[in-house]
């Protein structure tokens, strides 16, 4: 289903077909948008190993500090990408416990270090080289919906973004659509599908050991 198939089925739900039509393609493409954020934020995040401008780090001999890209919710794993060794990947409160410091002595690099600045990682040890690194992360959408367009999740879950879609509707401050019951169910429907998407997605995945928190 592409983002301009689900418009007109929430149309045809909502009894909205025959003009003059109660919310604008941009209204339902925005409320869109968000729905289809916020089911990856509640349900942790798109899997995504491949795409080049999220998950390539190119980490310089000298410098120990690197930015991850803003759509990041969690940086799974990471490895080399010359020779395809893993880089272990760790929280702050890790290092003292493996007697790791920042010492700026250069080294091999060994770890990704998170939780030291929001949406950033750090290099254990200073690296003595330039290592090309390969992160497995999950994350937000890449690309706001505003058109016709393809979803960036998966399709079981597209119709289901209805339901989001549908509260933002009945929340509009407007006479002939402000419902705030509907509202409310709408949103608590939206949350348990989320809920249990989270579950089982949880159950297909890897340990939550593996898992380090990257921020936004």
């Amino acid at each position: 289903m592409t983002t301009g198939e689900l418009l007109e089925l929430f149309r045809v739900e909502m009894n909205d077909v025959p003009k003059p039509q109660l919310w604008s393609d941009d209204f339902i493409f925005g409320a869109m948008d968000s729905a289809q954020t916020w089911f990856t934020r509640w349900t942790d995040g798109i899997p995504d190993s491949t795409t080049p401008a999220v998950t390539d780090l190119a980490v310089l001999a000298g410098t120990g500090e690197y930015p991850l890209h803003k759509a990041v919710l969690k940086l799974r794993t990471a490895r080399r990408a010359d020779n395809g060794r893993p880089v272990e990947v760790c929280n702050e409160e890790d290092l003292a416990t493996q007697n790791r410091y920042f010492d700026n002595v250069p080294g091999v690099l060994r770890a990704l270090v998170m939780g030291m600045d929001e949406s950033t990682v750090r290099t254990w040890p200073l690296p003595m080289e330039d290592t090309p690194v390969k992160l497995s992360v999950f994350r937000l959408p890449l690309v706001r919906i505003t058109d016709d367009q393809a979803f960036e999740i998966a399709e079981q879950h597209h119709r289901e973004l209805l339901l989001w879609m549908k509260h933002l509707a009945y929340s509009v401050q407007d006479a002939e659509t402000f419902d705030r019951t509907k509202a409310a169910d709408f949103e608590s429907r939206f949350k348990d599908y989320c809920f249990k998407v989270k579950l089982e997605q949880g159950r297909l995945r890897h340990k939550p050991r593996s898992v380090q928190y990257g921020g936004l």
